[in-house]
């Protein structure tokens, strides 16, 4: 009994030993092979990114928007040129702002005219106040004269005392005459020339006013460099969403990246990134080297999605990228385990 008997010739089956040694050594082979599979994906570590798209640009950069709606009148640059800051490129019809400037400056010119005029006028009446003034004290002066020589006549008894009465009520009257004009009341004119002053400068403020929304309707460069004009003829209307041109100034490229907002919170300064541009893409492609310099500390939306701008530094290995230039890129933010990668882990 227990014996194994073959009749075709075949194999007879391993004693029990043999199978429980091969049932130990195929679990151990197991648990070796599943330690070491377990450990290589703990040591094996991942690099974690964020991914990102942009464009090359300048350190610096603008963006040219009209400071307020109005229809184009004028185009002065065109793309690929050089312009300093404070050049204008474009102007926006004015006509209504240049009418108020003329009716602001007419009515400034007709205010400082009835000014000069008055000033005149009451420069006059001072001057003839002033002269009555001197006339009023020399007849005042006159008349004490001929009392005193009366009063010395009748006092030897030559003349009657109703000549002195006349002439004591001749001074009276000059003196009455010279009290009234010196106490009148010169400050009325200083006041009303204060007046004068104030509404010319009121009418120069309306001027200014008028010259700085003139001015308005010309769109300057805020920085010198080279412009990129987007789409847009005579005529059209633009408003302060619309922008017009781009500037980009200096000779140091930066990348302008942005970054999903459900990744901006792993994105700070000094990250490594990597960039592949559009025109080195395929079998050509380079990878191009930064790092994380700049975030913008707001969200900004973009139809549906919402992201942070990350600016970066951009080495370009002494190739002529031009600015605008389309990137895909890495922002890379710390490592992990494979495990962690392959099961979407931090």
């Amino acid at each position: 009994m227990g014996d194994y008997r073959t009749t075709r010739g075949e194999s007879l089956p391993p004693p029990r030993k043999v199978r429980h040694f091969r049932l130990r050594m195929g679990v151990l082979f197991f648990l070796l092979a599943a330690s070491v599979v377990i450990t290589a994906g703990v040591m094996i570590p991942v690099n974690r990114y964020v991914a990102a798209v942009g464009f090359v640009t300048t350190e610096d950069y603008a963006e040219v928007r009209p400071p307020l709606s109005g229809t184009v009148s004028e185009i002065l640059i065109d793309s690929g040129r050089m312009v300093e800051a404070g050049q204008v490129l474009v102007r926006l019809d004015s006509s209504q702002e240049q009418a108020a400037l003329g009716e602001a400056q007419a009515v400034l010119r007709k205010t400082k005219a009835e000014t000069a005029r008055r000033e005149i006028e009451i420069a006059e009446k001072k001057r003839a106040l002033a002269e009555s003034v001197s006339v009023a004290k020399l007849r005042l002066e006159n008349t004490d004269k001929k009392l005193k020589r009366t009063r010395e006549l009748l006092a030897k008894g030559l003349i009657s005392g109703s000549l002195v009465e006349d002439l004591e009520l001749e001074r009276d009257i000059a003196e009455s005459e010279l009290k009234s004009l010196a106490g009148r009341d010169l400050s009325l004119y200083d006041r009303e020339l204060e007046a004068l002053a104030q509404d010319i400068e009121a009418r120069q403020d309306a001027v200014h006013l008028a010259e700085l929304r003139v001015r308005q309707r010309d769109i300057k460069a805020p920085i010198g460099g080279q412009v990129l004009r987007y789409e847009f003829v005579i005529g059209e209307l633009v408003r302060p969403e619309t922008v017009l041109f781009e500037i980009f100034g200096g000779t140091r490229r930066i990348l302008k990246l942005k970054v999903a907002e459900r990744f901006a919170a792993k994105v700070i300064p000094g990250q490594r990134c990597t960039s592949v541009l559009t025109s080195y893409r395929g079998s050509n492609e380079i990878i191009f080297q930064g790092k994380v310099e700049h975030l913008r500390n707001v969200i900004q939306g973009d139809g549906e999605k919402n992201y942070r701008v990350a600016y970066c530094s951009f080495d370009s290995r002494g190739m002529a990228i031009s600015p605008g230039t389309t990137a895909q890129a890495r922002i890379y933010y710390g490592a992990s385990n494979l495990w962690s990668w392959i099961f979407g882990m931090e």
